[in-house]
């Protein structure tokens, strides 16, 4: 049964359930099908007693804690009715998805494990290069003349974020591997890029910054001895890396006009520096840019400190694009508590990797942090989800001994 969980996992992870989906493969959503389908295989494959300790984890506390606040705050909320039902079972199919998917990474060997992850990082990065190179079956026409391309995940942000995820839990596991580590690295930066997502490179350089300057060590090992040589690896590092980007972008541009001009054009240029637009004015200027949005959500938290209610951003009866932004998505829609709450959750995530002394623990909060100032919906991402579920088993397993393995 645990292989069965396992696919399931690999699906999810991949965003593969959901293009099976829109190609009729899959004859109901996801959430209708195969996610009842894992939570009843996980009852069936766990005793209930074994997993009943979850609820100790800090994590489930914080989701079960926005849970019952969505709950709570759907009493005044002016968003539809749908719109409602559909927040409120996020957060339950949440909570309920990352505490099965702990308790599968805190049970399971390190094998399997990786098996899960490795698959999942090669399907997702395999299916947004054949979105780039060939392209996926047309089921939507707006993806299908995009030129960004997002494979599986269909977003490009999206899909550039579960990559990101996958290969920092993946480098986890295989630090000491040096040829593959820096195969999983290659795959990671190389995807990444052909989605132009700047929080996805901006993301990649974080990892690759932070693992260099610890000497890619599991435990914390920063010393001013270490940080003196590894800023020399790192300009090397980032030099060589600098120079493939310029390579494969001209690569891009001989092969796909279509990235010489337009949006895509100007995008690709402005992650390679060579734009003469800077990324904050054009986010802060144009219509829906990010900084735009951030400035009306602001205004818009201001005005009503304690939240608006559930769904609020989300319902395009009030606004037509959502805040991009996941400290004020909590902010606007469950008030200043649920903002409150969150911070405490990433600084209690950064108290805990220090204190059981995991460095991949401390970057994937890292990337956490990082995140919420570009997404508002990181915590319905399943990738995310899966790694956060991944990365906290290590917490609550006390698996410590597999670093050295």
């Amino acid at each position: 049964m645990k292989y069965i969980l396992a696919l399931l996992l690999i699906l999810f992870a991949s965003y593969s359930d959901i293009f099976l989906y829109r190609i009729h493969i899959n004859p109901a959503p996801p959430s209708q099908l195969l996610i009842p389908l894992f939570l009843a295989v996980f009852i069936l494959t766990y005793p209930l007693k074994s997993f009943i300790d979850i609820v100790k984890s800090h994590t489930f506390k914080f989701l079960l804690f926005l849970f019952l606040l969505s709950v709570v705050y759907a009493a005044f909320s002016e968003a539809s009715q749908e719109i409602l039902i559909s927040k409120i079972s996020l957060n339950l199919i949440t909570l309920l998805f990352y505490s099965f998917s702990l308790h599968f990474f805190r049970t399971e060997n390190r094998q399997t494990k990786l098996l899960v992850l490795v698959v999942s990082f090669i399907v997702l990065s395999a299916s947004i290069w054949f979105d780039f190179l060939i392209g996926l079956p047309e089921y939507s026409t707006k993806l299908a003349e995009s030129v960004r391309k997002g494979g599986f995940g269909e977003n490009p942000n999206q899909a550039a974020s579960g990559v990101k995820f996958l290969a920092l839990s993946i480098l986890s596991l295989i630090f000491m591997q040096t040829t593959k580590k820096y195969l999983v690295v290659a795959l990671l930066v190389a995807t990444v890029f052909i989605t132009l997502s700047r929080s996805g490179i901006v993301s990649v350089i974080l990892i690759l910054i932070l693992v260099n300057i610890n000497n890619w060590n599991p435990r914390f090992e920063i010393t001013l001895d270490k940080l003196f040589k590894s800023f020399f690896k790192m300009i090397f590092l980032f030099s060589l890396l600098y120079i493939a980007l310029l390579s494969l972008s001209d690569v891009i541009k001989t092969n796909f006009p279509a990235f010489t001009r337009g949006a895509a054009g100007e995008r690709l240029d402005m992650i390679l520096g060579k734009s003469d637009k800077g990324v904050i004015e054009e986010d802060t200027h144009a219509r829906g840019g990010r900084g735009a949005l951030f400035i009306k959500y602001l205004n818009e938290f201001m005005e009503e400190p304690l939240g608006h209610g559930t769904g609020y951003t989300t319902d395009q009866n009030f606004n037509s694009l959502n805040t991009h932004n996941y400290y004020l998505f909590l902010a606007v829609n469950l008030g200043i508590i649920a903002l409150g709450a969150y911070l405490f959750y990433i600084l209690f995530g950064f108290r805990l990797s220090i204190r059981y002394d995991l460095f991949f623990y401390f970057i994937f909060w890292t990337l956490i942090f990082f995140e919420g100032f570009i997404s508002h919906g990181m915590l319905y991402e399943r990738p995310i989800i899966i790694c956060l579920a991944f990365f906290d088993s290590m917490i609550y397993k006390g698996i410590n001994h597999e670093l050295n393995e």
